[in-house]
């Protein structure tokens, strides 16, 4: 059956629909660099746009897919606010 298929992500080829959905790696909770997340929404994509994947697994992408758009915004924010105190202090400083 397509509902028992498992979807896999990119951390984790063999995680099923409900771990994708709640975000779930398997034995690590070390947050994911952007490059990773950018990696997983690609799979996660082509999960998607996959024809033979049922509409439950389609669901599940899609909701990982938007928490991870969402971190990935977070972190990019977290990475310009550094880059404005970097530059902010070589401001300061004349070469």
């Amino acid at each position: 059956m397509a509902e028992d298929r498992e979807i896999g992500t990119a951390g984790d080829p063999g995680m099923d629909a409900g771990a994708v959905q709640n975000g779930a790696e398997s034995g690590t909770d070390r947050e994911m660099s952007i490059e990773e997340t950018l990696a997983e929404l690609e799979e996660l994509i082509g999960r998607m746009e996959d024809r033979s994947s049922s509409l439950e697994e389609t669901f599940a992408c899609y909701e990982r897919g938007m928490k991870l758009v969402k971190e990935c915004g977070s972190k990019i924010d977290r990475v310009e606010k550094k880059l404005m105190i970097l530059t902010e202090d070589g401001q300061n400083e004349e070469l």
